[in-house]
């Protein structure tokens, strides 16, 4: 019995900074199939984008974080507006093709004001979409963001916060005409947090981050749920020297909040001693306890494993962890190597999760910006120095700001997922490379003695995604660019989602100018093929040429 399918979202917005993106703007899509737009027309990027960065940030704050650029207080005002011709603009849906003309226009501002221990910053929007062959109704779509980072007690206590807010465009095709469902996501953030050393070689730190997911204004007909999700962590650790320590703490909670309530809880104290080989490799083993517990059951189990680090050179990295968990084994493995022009990536994880989990650390895409951070870490030490040449090197390069990644999708459920990610990119003096590939398996978890936890699934989450992006840019004068890229995304389902697949193949290319330095111009062709299995979505092929032009004042 083949599980209810969902329509297919079709998101068009304005053109975003990139060739690629692998998601569609909601993770409701066909599995495997990239719906976004290409292009060049958005927003200015928020310094404070990146929880924790800035200069009020601990001392947890990471390096990689500095890659918005630090600017002080500032008003920034931008428009951008984008046409797109479209030989199918019923691509990924049931319907037969049809040709239409799309024209996006989004007005907006950022601003951000900074102080000694207080920063306050904002991003809002309206994109208004006309079809000028009424293939669907025309809208407005407004979006926002405000947030804040605070230091409380210097040395001590810190605070993140957020609201963001959009209204999304489910493209549907109803059985009484062609309409445009919308609905309006709400998220509230706020993530109090301590950080404190003791001294050079003991540190603790506690964060408690709280979101809440708020569905208004549905009119899709999908089964869109509230919900919150909290993660509370603390550890005290001793850096090893030889020998060291550390102890840890860590609560998970996913509740869904319509229908049938639906929660996980997932409750872990870990236990780790530290061994310093040499000054370049640490090692450990990890001894704890696991309580996990759903709506229907609960159990627990104990927890042991190993752990690694291999720091041989600033440039070079290993990170690793293996447990023995209630699930079998779980692993999270890092590597990532910068050598001059050239970064590379690998992370390899299997975990349990739920969408509100992954709502919060699975971006759209592996973000350019941070493969970028590694490489200049070096030659520029002080991090807003380092993110002002990112800013650059974007600008200059016109690569994308995101490279492919796999969809989320959006199952309201608890899920084992087991995902591998590798990225890379080369900068040459004038000519950029970029690539990633994934391979992600996600499947509905079950716990022993209970149902499968999708009393609210639209869809089981039993897929296979792999996946391929790979983009080139040329820089042809100083303020022109071209770009090629291309993505190759399957996904294929397996125990009850056995024989639904989609294969999807999208070729760009793309001329970037600046006209002024803050306003640019991007043309581009695509091309886009889907093979699918799914029933009521139609294998289809579609031609689009486009073009963007944004301006910040």
């Amino acid at each position: 019995m083949q599980p209810p399918r969902r329509p297919a979202v079709f998101a068009l917005t304005p053109l975003a900074l990139c060739l690629l993106l692998a998601n569609a703007a909601s993770a409701q899509t066909v599995p495997g199939m990239n719906s976004a737009l290409p292009g060049g027309v958005g927003l200015p990027a928020l310094p404070g984008a990146e929880a924790a960065a800035g200069p009020l940030a601990g001392p947890a704050a990471t390096a990689s974080a500095a890659a918005a650029p630090a600017r002080g207080n500032f008003v920034q005002p931008s428009v951008g507006l984008s046409v797109l011709q479209t030989s199918n603009v019923y691509f990924g849906t049931s319907t037969p093709a049809r040709s239409d003309t799309v024209v996006s226009i989004t007005p907006g501002i950022a601003f951000q004001t900074e102080g000694p221990n207080l920063r306050t910053y904002g991003n809002f929007a309206l994109t208004g979409q006309y079809y000028a062959r009424g293939s669907y109704s025309n809208t407005v779509l407004p979006s926002g963001t405000l947030g804040l980072s605070a230091r409380l007690v210097d040395q001590w206590l810190y605070l993140d916060s957020s609201i963001t807010a959009q209204q999304n465009a489910l493209l549907t095709i109803p059985t009484q005409g062609i309409s445009t469902a919308t609905y309006t996501t709400t998220q509230y953030r706020i993530s109090p947090y301590i950080d404190h050393r003791f001294n050079d070689d003991l540190r603790l730190r506690a964060r408690s981050d709280n979101t809440w997911t708020h569905i208004s204004g549905n009119q899709t007909g999908v089964g869109l749920s509230n919900g919150r999700y909290g993660l509370q962590t603390i550890r005290l650790d001793r850096r090893p020297t030889p020998f060291g320590w550390e102890l840890d703490g860590r609560q998970e909670q996913t509740v869904y909040t319509d229908g049938p309530a639906l929660s996980v809880r997932d409750e872990i104290v870990r236990a780790r001693g530290l061994y310093a080989v040499t000054p370049h490799v640490e090692a450990g083993i990890i001894g704890g306890y696991e309580h996990y517990a759903t709506s229907f059951t609960s159990l627990s189990h104990s927890i042991y494993g190993v752990q690694a680090k291999w720091r041989p050179n600033p440039f070079t990295r290993f990170d690793g962890v293996v447990e023995r968990r209630f699930f079998g084994t779980g692993w999270d493995l890092s590597a990532s190597q910068q050598i001059q022009r050239l970064s590379l990536r690998l992370n390899w994880t299997r975990a349990p999760s739920s969408y509100l989990a992954t709502l919060q650390t699975l971006p759209a895409g592996v973000s350019v910006s941070s493969l970028l951070d590694g490489m200049l870490a070096a030659q520029y030490p002080d991090p807003a120095a380092r993110a002002r040449a990112i800013q650059n090197i974007l600008a200059v390069t016109g690569l994308p700001s995101t490279l492919p990644n796999a969809i989320n999708f959006y199952t309201q459920s608890a899920t084992l997922q087991n995902a591998l990610t590798f990225t890379a990119v080369l900068l040459d003096e004038r000519n950029s490379y970029t690539a990633s590939a994934f391979h992600i398996k996600t499947q509905d978890l079950i716990l022993p003695g209970a149902p499968v936890l999708n009393n609210l699934l639209l869809a089981s989450a039993d897929y296979v995604q792999n996946g391929i992006g790979l983009g080139y840019s040329r820089r042809l004068t100083p303020v022109m660019n071209l770009n090629i890229g291309v993505l190759r995304a399957l996904s294929t389902g397996f125990g009850i989602n056995t024989g639904v697949s989609s294969r999807q193949t999208t070729f760009i290319v793309q001329l970037n100018r600046r006209l002024a330095p803050r306003t640019l111009l991007i043309i581009g062709l695509r091309r886009q093929l889907l093979d699918t299995a799914n029933t009521g979505i139609l294998s289809a092929t579609e031609s689009a040429v486009y073009a963007g032009l944004t301006h910040q004042f």
